[in-house]
């Protein structure tokens, strides 16, 4: 069930898109989850994200499945998740205009005081609220926009520091490294090997599997 969380989560959420300088290139984070009471790292991985300023791939490192990717084309407002299930390989499609008044929010988010330099982009603070925390401060970028992440839409920074509530605890990333290059665009591509399907089927497909 966790794993079907984890996909729900993407392809429900979405962006507020907002005019600023194109960008073009690579954004890498490191996303990490502290061990319960402590400041111990409980586990860690890496997020890599593909931008021609039309398009956005993005690559997350996962134990159960690999390299899992998301391709996202943002003037369409279409999107596709790449899994491999029992050796078979799926393109989990989803038209993301259809999504957004599914989703419930449940958190603030204030601006304050204060900024500081990650990656060398210039970030604003905010603070991140919701009906269960006392909150968490995250980072947004000044000068780079919002629609390459889809991140609290409120704020229209990309963002560059910032926490995630998941089952594992709270979520830490933050971006580590900015390319600005032409990307290659068969990354932008669903690979032929791929089927493409929606998310009931795939959860059809997925739960008649299980049940072998």
């Amino acid at each position: 069930m966790k794993f079907i969380c984890v996909i729900s989560m993407v392809l429900l959420t979405t962006v507020s898109g907002f005019t600023q300088k194109p960008f073009s290139g690579i954004l890498k984070y490191k996303a990490t989850v502290m061990a319960p009471d402590s400041n111990v790292i409980w586990k860690s991985w890496n997020v890599t994200l593909y931008t021609n300023d039309t398009v956005v791939r993005v690559e997350t490192e996962t134990q159960q499945f690999g390299v899992q990717v998301y391709i996202r084309n943002m003037e369409l407002n279409k999107a596709y998740l790449l899994l491999e299930l029992d050796g078979n390989k799926y393109a989990i499609q989803t038209d993301l205009s259809k999504k957004k008044d599914s989703i419930q929010k449940t958190y603030t988010v204030t601006r304050k005081t204060g900024s500081k330099k990650i990656a060398g982009l210039k970030a604003k603070k905010y603070l991140v609220q919701d009906e269960n925390t006392e909150g968490f401060y995250c980072y947004f970028a000044k000068n780079l926009s919002n629609k390459y992440l889809q991140v609290y839409p409120e704020v229209k920074g990309l963002a560059l520091d910032y926490y995630i509530p998941s089952q594992d605890g709270l979520i830490h990333y933050e971006l580590v490294e900015k390319k600005d290059e032409q990307v290659n665009r068969d990354l932008f591509g669903i690979p032929s090997d791929y089927k493409r399907i929606s998310f009931e089927e795939f959860m059809h497909v997925f739960y008649s599997n299980n049940e072998q």
